[in-house]
Order: structure tokens, then C-alpha cells, then sequence
């Protein structure tokens, strides 16, 4: 269950879907992509339940501006700064447009 931020460092509890990005990570496709070619990956092999290899991550919008997630080599899933800090779009108020006559 998500409770808040991922970024260990922030306290903003999660609300609402709207706020913040969402991560969907796929346990069992990061271990089929492991770097250690032919090695199973004993820590992401015992992260991924049959049942439930999917795991949701958020970021608020201040940490998601600046920071992404990954999985380390290591199976971890660990926050990562961005090279070039992303503006979360504004909402655009919705504007009628004039009757064509």
C-alpha cells in the first residue's frame, strides 16, 4: 500500500492518484533483464512472489520533478536524480470556442 513518498528524505503522504507520479515495477521483468548474464538474481528471484510480481512506487511532484526510481543491479529499487529536472504540465483550463456562424 502506498503511504508516501518513496524519497526517504521527504514526508508527503500520498492522497490522491493526480498528485505525484506513479512507478509500476515489474519484478519479473527486471530479472529477466538482470546485467549478470546467466545468474539468477537471487534478490529480485526472492522479491518476485508468483502471485505478485508487481510493486507501485510514488513520488510526490516536488521529488518527482527532480528524482526518478530504479532497480539497482543489486534488485533494489532505489530513487535516482534526473539529469535535467522535469516540469510537471499545468492544467489547462478548458476554454469554449466561438460558434462558427
Amino acid at each position: 500500500m502506498l503511504s508516501k513518498c518513496f524519497n526517504s528524505k521527504c514526508s508527503a503522504t500520498f492522497q490522491y492518484l493526480g498528485q505525484g507520479r506513479l512507478f509500476r515495477i515489474d519484478f519479473s521483468e527486471a530479472n529477466r533483464r538482470s546485467p549478470v548474464a546467466g545468474k539468477p538474481n537471487a534478490k529480485l528471484a526472492s522479491m518476485c512472489s508468483k502471485t505478485y510480481p508487481i510493486e507501485h512506487f510514488w513520488l510526490c511532484e516536488k521529488c518527482a520533478a527532480t528524482m526518478g526510481l530504479e532497480i539497482s543491479t543489486a534488485g533494489e529499487v532505489r530513487v535516482v536524480l534526473l539529469d535535467k529536472p522535469t516540469a510537471v504540465p499545468a492544467r489547462q483550463p478548458i476554454t469554449r470556442r466561438a460558434a462558427a456562424s
